[in-house]
């Protein structure tokens, strides 16, 4: 029974995943393909960059930026990612399913995770989402393995000190989730000094990571957006946290019901405790940066370990295998509500695509473009970028900081003080100044043209020949994987 159980979670997901990414244009979303290009400069000789010469603190996962560097190399590298992304998957799924020690549990567990859209939605990000989420479900397991050891706990204490260390390799933020699990693991045993070395070693990667970022981008590890965060986004983080908490009740249930055991207990500190409330640190982490938009980003990799924990709390709770599907059965209408991705306009993805290939083939060497998402612009025309908020932007987050208040997210002002060649807005954004842009919407050729518009610097030249508007199609260079529709 166990391999059928392992297939249907993993057919459900994979149908679910392929089915978010054909709509995206089997392209990757604009964080994915701001990490892509990174990881294309890496290979390149030209660092941890986006923008030649700019750096900026960009990828969250040494080891993701890794595997990107090589995926990277192939010009269907938004392809290979997404296929990346379905292994990675389907091997949470496995370790969902292997977790616990009821079968019954873990095979509920890994069905729910299955048919969550937001987890499937995921694979199409290009982020490091999956990996972290395969960590935290190899890390629980082996907090549940090293439990087991009494005979070799020696053993077990240096293999969960290597498996804590490489948490910030796999997610820098992890180490928030990872360090109150080696407390926990820690507290259980405190006479022995052995039990203290994965707690040390969690410590020590989690402070050489951060000298390391500190010396490289010359600046405090932080995230790019402006800091701290306003009352009105965390008002923000917390509507969008509680939108997905409500979409998924059966976690909720199982929080009330570990809360409700770890009160009985007298407030004991174990090792599952600890790595609970990791997990419960780091979704209150996600509240902080992205001015409250990085909430989605977080959760994902919570959901895995989030699903596990929820059904064995159910579990322990009614004690009975009945008891456990009544629960379940209270919750079953959950999968229909998660289905649909929570990303905004994927349809747009492949359009973006496309526009960044005719770009590369069409603007002149040196323009820089203007834009609020400039991942796919980037990566497949090579230019500079200037981007709305100042992810990739140096001088715009400056800008932005510099400001008198903190700008709206549909401010260009920060922006266009850059002074960039071309300005691409979407139909219910600022146009820029008609004094120092003209509209050049006709420049693009017909088959890329929508509600969005093209304004050029009014004094330089922006295009390789006067007469690309006559263009038919976009010339040959790196290969989007599909047609592209209607750019919003």
């Amino acid at each position: 029974m166990r391999p059928l159980f392992a297939i249907i979670p993993a057919i459900l997901f994979l149908a679910l995943a392929t089915s978010h990414c054909v709509r995206s244009g089997v392209q990757l979303d604009d964080a994915g393909y701001i990490a892509l290009r990174v990881a294309d400069n890496v290979r390149h000789g030209h660092g941890i960059v986006f923008n030649p010469g700019e750096r900026r603190d960009l990828v969250d996962s040494p080891v993701w930026l890794g595997i990107l560097t090589v995926l990277s190399v192939s010009e269907q590298a938004p392809l290979l990612v997404q296929v990346t992304g379905m292994l990675l998957g389907v091997c949470v799924l496995v370790l969902v399913l292997a977790g616990p020690r009821l079968l019954v549990a873990g095979a509920c567990a890994s069905l729910f995770l299955g048919l969550d859209g937001m987890f499937a939605a995921s694979v199409s990000s290009g982020t490091s989402s999956l990996l972290a989420s395969a960590y935290l479900m190899g890390l629980y397991l082996q907090l549940r393995r090293a439990r087991g050891r009494d005979e070799e706990p020696r053993h077990a204490n240096v293999m969960l000190a290597v498996w804590a260390a490489a948490g910030v390799l796999m997610r820098y933020e992890l180490a928030l989730a990872v360090v109150p699990a080696m407390i926990g693991w820690a507290a259980t045993d405190w006479r022995r000094p052995r039990a203290w070395l994965p707690l040390g070693s969690a410590l020590a990667s989690a402070m050489l990571c951060w000298a390391i970022r500190s010396h490289y981008f010359h600046a405090l590890p932080a995230t790019w957006q402006p800091w701290p965060p306003s009352p009105a986004s965390l008002q923000a983080g917390l509507r969008s946290l509680g939108d997905l908490a409500v979409r998924r009740p059966l976690v909720g249930i199982g929080v009330i019901v570990m809360l409700s055991t770890w009160v009985r207990g007298k407030f004991r500190i174990g090792r599952s405790t600890g790595f609970g409330w990791g997990l419960l640190v780091l979704a209150a982490f996600a509240l902080l940066p992205g001015a409250g938009h990085d909430v989605e980003r977080t959760v994902t990799i919570l959901l895995a370990p989030a699903y596990l924990l929820a059904v064995e709390s159910v579990w322990r709770g009614t004690r009975t295998r009945l008891g456990l599907v009544a629960a379940l059965l209270l919750v079953g209408a959950q999968p229909a509500r998660t289905w649909m991705a929570r990303t905004t306009t994927p349809e747009s993805r492949a359009g973006y695509a496309k526009l960044g290939e005719w770009l590369a083939t069409h603007a002149l060497p040196g323009t820089v473009v203007g834009a609020r998402q400039v991942g796919a612009l980037g990566y497949y025309s090579g230019l500079e970028m200037e981007d709305v908020l100042g992810q990739v932007s140096p001088r715009v987050a400056a800008a932005r900081r510099a400001s008198d208040g903190a700008p709206a997210a549909h401010d260009f002002a920060p922006m266009l003080r850059q002074e960039p060649d071309l300005v691409l807005t979407a139909h219910d954004e600022p146009v820029p100044s008609g004094i120092l842009y003209v509209p050049n919407l006709d420049a693009v050729p017909p088959a890329l043209r929508s509600d969005y518009g093209v304004y050029r610097w009014a004094g330089s030249p922006v295009w390789r020949t006067p007469t690309v508007a006559t263009a038919a199609a976009p010339a040959a260079g790196r290969t989007p994987s599909t047609s592209a529709p209607p750019v919003h």
